[in-house]
């Protein structure tokens, strides 16, 4: 499965490699053959148009053992790389934080298949790269550049989607960047998935969705 051609566009510059590696982001890290690309997006197999739901996460974890992103060595090699991983483990619900995404689009979309949910959902991260260390601070600087070259136009490519930002961290850095257009529930990730009210939170999200006709 691959995401529309105008979702391929927006992110394409991330793998050229993205300039912010030599600039705002010498802190993050391009390291393909171990892992180490912006990643962590899934979904809007149709139109962007058909995209009725983003997700926006904080960022991705630490890779995989033994998870690569080479391709052909391309651009849109390094893209397809971490787009067909992404949809493996959600599709396969590799960790916890993948089954717990599936349980929220099931909230959402009972009943429909995983790909007749992808085609409604497009799920990414509020800064593509990995944290220096799982689940640590990133800097200001790379929130700002990430959200000016990525969030910000993945954001606009689906005016008819409902916004939902998964955890405080995530909801923390779009504020900061500006974008409060947004509804809140708790991570999918540990920690904030384990938390007391989490699978309420995702409950409420698919009632919402539901009742919007979405």
């Amino acid at each position: 499965m691959r995401p529309s051609a105008l979702v391929v566009d927006s992110l394409r510059s991330a793998y050229f490699p993205c300039p912010g590696f030599q600039s705002s982001c010498t802190s993050m890290r391009w390291k393909p053959y171990v892992g180490h690309v912006p990643r962590g997006f899934c979904g809007a197999t149709g139109t962007p148009g058909d995209v009725r739901l983003v997700l926006v996460c904080a960022e991705p974890g630490d890779p995989h053992p033994r998870e690569a992103h080479l391709g052909d060595g391309t651009p849109d090699g390094y893209l397809e790389s971490a787009y067909s991983y992404a949809w493996g483990c959600f599709e396969n619900g590799r960790d916890l934080y993948h089954r717990n995404l599936r349980h929220l689009l099931n909230e959402c979309w009972p009943g429909q298949t995983f790909e007749q949910q992808m085609q409604k959902t497009w799920t990414t991260e509020s800064v593509l790269c990995s944290a220096e260390v799982e689940t640590g601070r990133v800097a200001p600087g790379v929130e700002r550049a990430c959200a000016q070259r990525f969030l910000r136009p993945q954001l606009a490519l689906f005016p008819r989607a409902t916004v939902v930002v998964l955890g405080r961290k995530a909801q923390g850095r779009l504020r900061r960047v500006g974008v409060t257009e947004f509804h809140s529930a708790f991570a999918v990730a540990p920690p904030g998935c384990n938390m007391p009210g989490a699978r309420e939170s995702w409950r409420r999200v698919g009632a919402m969705v539901r009742s919007l006709g979405q």
